[in-house]
């Protein structure tokens, strides 16, 4: 397939082809760690969960979706599913599947997603491919209590899973019309049919979409998605999917004029605060931060946006690598008290206070920043670069950072860190 769907193709073929094995040892560069955490760090085909005061990998999992309570790993190996327990690497739970299925991507560099908001039901899907656009799409969606029989969905053309809601009774999917166009589809599972309707952008009462998903963040109370996409000769945008049966989707418009014209447009990441009143679109490669505001009935629409430096003066460093340098440098997380956003820049890490959206803080010179994460007490952030180290930093105090080495393998995401 051509255009948008043929680049999303070339783009991961293009991330996976890079391999890069990192060492394991500490590489002196700050104090001791204060806090023990454990980091799951997703890379190639593992799951790695590493100690973040011995820096060691404790175990290696097979890459998959892990629960929000993060006490189940989904993966799939052949035509089994395995649910492992991520803490211990044990099997809980296995499900002979009827097919070559998969779980679906939940970023465009391959981390995989499939899950409700609650953890409670898990879709995977298939396709017949008989020609270089598949004739047809099968979708699994599964009980992970695995009290009853998965439900088979099979649909004719060429469709990918979106979303599946917190009631297991709503799935929605893209389904691929043209070479650069798609519509958003509603599945109902009770009546085991497509909704007759295409979800469309109440906003402009747009049908079609076009452009790629870097990946997306649900809100609080697993109600609503918000997904980054770019488009090739056109501004990001936000799209904000309710995944409740009204059919609601809004389309918000970020600054910039397509990866075409600019490579750094695969740099957007979300970030929601606590009260799920504000996310945040940050760009650190384009310098751009864009504050949208989802309080109230209104549609969430953007409230202000500022222009950041993000380079370090003096530094003197370029990326030599291309590829690392387009794919890498994505990621933003937000303190728990919404008052500091941690900004993956065009290399290391920017500090902007999101009251005067400025930022007042830079850290990791030479890095090209692949992943960044938070510890649950939201004391220390993380970042993994494209060469497969990691950074541990204080979000507050002097940001000295402690390195050391990650998993082995090109690194996908830092997917959690979370207490020990």
């Amino acid at each position: 397939m051509g255009g948008e769907v043929k680049s999303m193709r070339g783009l991961v073929v293009a991330i996976g082809a890079l391999m890069i094995v990192a060492g394991c040892g500490r590489v002196p560069g700050g104090p001791a760690p204060t806090g023990h955490y454990k980091l799951y760090e997703a890379a190639s085909r593992n799951v790695s969960v590493i100690d973040s005061r011995s820096h060691s990998v404790e175990l290696s999992l097979p890459l998959g979706t892990p629960s929000p309570s993060l006490t189940h790993l989904y993966a799939i190996n052949g035509k089994t599913l395995s649910d492992i327990d991520p803490r211990t690497g044990a099997i809980l739970h296995m499900l002979a599947l009827p097919g070559a299925y998969d779980l679906p991507a939940a970023t465009l560099t391959g981390v995989p997603g499939g899950l409700s908001h609650d953890g409670r039901w898990l879709v995977l899907q298939a396709f017949d491919t008989t020609s270089t656009i598949p004739s047809a799409t099968h979708f699994l969606l599964i009980d992970t209590s695995f009290a009853k029989a998965p439900q088979h969905i099979d649909l004719n053309g060429f469709f990918s899973f979106d979303a599946v809601s917190n009631d297991g009774r709503r799935i929605f999917v893209i389904q691929y019309v043209t070479n650069t166009e798609y519509f958003v589809r509603r599945y109902d599972v009770g009546a085991g049919q497509l909704y007759e309707n295409v979800i469309f952008d109440k906003a402009d009462g747009s049908t079609a979409m076009g452009g790629l998903r870097l990946g997306g963040v649900p809100s609080r109370d697993g109600q609503w998605l918000f997904s980054a996409y770019v488009r090739q000769d056109k501004g990001a945008f936000i799209h904000a999917l309710a995944l409740d049966d009204s059919g609601i989707a809004y389309c918000i418009d970020l600054p910039g004029n397509g990866y075409s014209a600019d490579v750094n447009e695969f740099h957007w990441s979300l970030a929601l605060n606590s009260e799920g009143s504000h996310l945040y679109a940050a760009n650190g490669a384009m310098g751009i931060i864009a504050d949208i505001n989802l309080n109230g009935n209104a549609p969430p629409s953007i409230a202000r946006t500022a222009h950041i430096t993000t380079a370090f003066a003096g530094s003197g460093f370029f990326a030599q690598d291309v590829q690392a340098k387009e794919f890498g440098a994505s990621g933003a997380v937000l303190s728990p008290d919404g008052k500091t956003l941690v900004v993956a820049g065009q290399t290391g890490l920017v500090w902007v206070d999101t009251a005067s959206l400025k930022a007042h803080e830079r850290r990791l010179a030479t890095w090209t920043v692949w992943s960044v994460a938070m510890s649950p007490d939201g004391a220390n952030v993380y970042a993994v670069n494209d060469g497969g180290m990691i950074a541990e930093l204080p979000m507050t105090g002097s940001h000295t950072p402690t390195t050391f080495g990650g998993a082995a393998g090109q690194p996908l995401a830092l997917i959690r860190v979370a207490s020990p």
